[in-house]
């Protein structure tokens, strides 16, 4: 019984680690934990217990791991390890639409980086040179998905 309960905590903060640890190594060994956890309730306790403990871990497991997916990503913890949506540019479904338009460089142009036009955030490109921050800048052409400014 002490095994059983020594592999169920093991299993449990490795689980919790692995949010913290990169390379899923601590998660591999988090879920062989619990698993141990079933094989040892087969072979100490029977084939009952180790059927119910298996059932009570895989419907444990489920439960928390969509409310993980639910909640986490709005905790403080989340919002420091998930990449927002926001925080880059997406791409235009028009992007001709910026065509002839000014606005600032957000980053140095070097020769990719971004601007600020009409409040949205875009990735740009000049035409080899390197711009400041803060220059402001003028979209000169558009091709494909890729827009283009020079110095306003």
């Amino acid at each position: 019984m002490t095994l059983l309960l020594t592999l169920l905590i093991a299993g449990i903060a490795l689980l919790l680690a692995e949010v913290f640890l990169p390379g899923m190594v601590a998660g591999v060994l988090g879920v062989v934990c619990l698993l141990g956890v079933a094989v040892v309730g087969f072979a100490e306790l029977g084939p009952n217990a180790g059927s119910l403990i298996l059932l009570a871990e895989l419907a444990v497991g489920t439960v928390l791991t969509v409310l993980w997916m639910r909640y986490f990503p709005q905790t403080s913890l989340g919002k420091k390890y998930i990449l927002d949506s926001s925080s880059g540019s997406h791409p235009s479904l028009r992007p001709e639409r910026w065509l002839e338009h000014e606005g600032l460089a957000l980053t140095d142009l070097r020769p990719a980086g971004s601007a600020r036009l009409n409040g949205e955030k875009v990735d740009v490109l000049t035409t080899g040179e390197h711009l400041e921050a803060g220059t402001r800048v003028r979209v000169i052409r558009v091709d494909g998905s890729s827009v283009f400014v020079r110095p306003a």
